[in-house]
Parts: C-alpha cells; sequence; structure tokens
C-alpha cells in the first residue's frame, strides 16, 4: 500500500537526476528542493506544466533514465494525472513524491456493493449506492485508484 498524498516534501539524496514538475500553483513550493540539487550539483529539470499534452509528458517522462526522482507539486487533478503518467512510463512509487495543495478527490469503494463513492475530507459517509455507514479507511488499491470504506460500528 502506498501513501497516496505525503505531507512534506524533502529532499532524497543520491538520485541521478530530479524532476520537479508543478502547476502554476505548485510551483513556488518546489524551489527550496531546486536549490538543493543546485548546492549538490545533480542535473535536474524544473518543468511548470500548464497545456502539455499526455502524450508530450509520456513521452518526456519514459525517456528519462533509470535513478530519476519525481516531485510534483499542484492541485489534486494535476498531481494525479502527473503520477499516473509517470506509473505508466515506469516510474514507481518509491521514486517520486507528492505535494497537493487543495483538497484531495478520493474515491472510495464500499465494502458492501462495491459501489464508488467520492470524498473529500470526510472520514464517515454513507454509501449513496446501498445506504450503508462507512469508514474512510487508509487501504489503498493503486489498481482501483480508491480507498476501501468500512463498515461503521
Amino acid at each position: 500500500m502506498m501513501s497516496q498524498v505525503p505531507s512534506e516534501l524533502s529532499f532524497k539524496k543520491g538520485k541521478r537526476k530530479y524532476l520537479f514538475c508543478a502547476d502554476s500553483k505548485g510551483a513556488e513550493s518546489l524551489y527550496f528542493l531546486v536549490q538543493q540539487a543546485m548546492e549538490v550539483k545533480v542535473p535536474f529539470d524544473f518543468l511548470v506544466i500548464e497545456n502539455e499534452s499526455d502524450s508530450f509528458l509520456d513521452l518526456w517522462l519514459s525517456q528519462q533514465k533509470m535513478g530519476t526522482y519525481l516531485f510534483l507539486s499542484g492541485k489534486w487533478e494535476f498531481v494525479n494525472r502527473l503520477k499516473n503518467l509517470a506509473f505508466g512510463a515506469g516510474f514507481s512509487e518509491y521514486e517520486m513524491k507528492m505535494n497537493v495543495l487543495g483538497s484531495i478527490r478520493k474515491k472510495l469503494i464500499c465494502c458492501k456493493c462495491h459501489g464508488v463513492n467520492d470524498v473529500d475530507d470526510e472520514l464517515h459517509i454513507t454509501c449513496k449506492h446501498c445506504g450503508l455507514e462507512l469508514d474512510v479507511s487508509t487501504h489503498y488499491s493503486r489498481r482501483l485508484e480508491a480507498y476501501l470504506g468500512y463498515s461503521s460500528i
């Protein structure tokens, strides 16, 4: 299970190259990491992504060499999109860190009916498909891109 969104970014020394990717809101939060990369004199790319196509980003990510480390920062939709493109290009969850600005829109799978519910920061919801009271768990499925909702006791 992967921690979906780490709350803090920290510099990981010893990587071959660093990629810093942000939307317009997330760029500022990566500057201190860029400074650390410059201090240790390792190669890096800093990319503020606005309207680049998925095909361009997929090609760019898949051309990176092994040992490249990815930092993502921005709104949930941006970070989730880039994370999925990075997974498709061969990055693992251990080769990236993410910083989400604002709320995170999660999918929650009901343990009873397997219906999909959307949640923000709630800890308890009522399944919109079967009406079961659910607790939002930390069990995350990368395949389903969703958390499991357990029956509330």
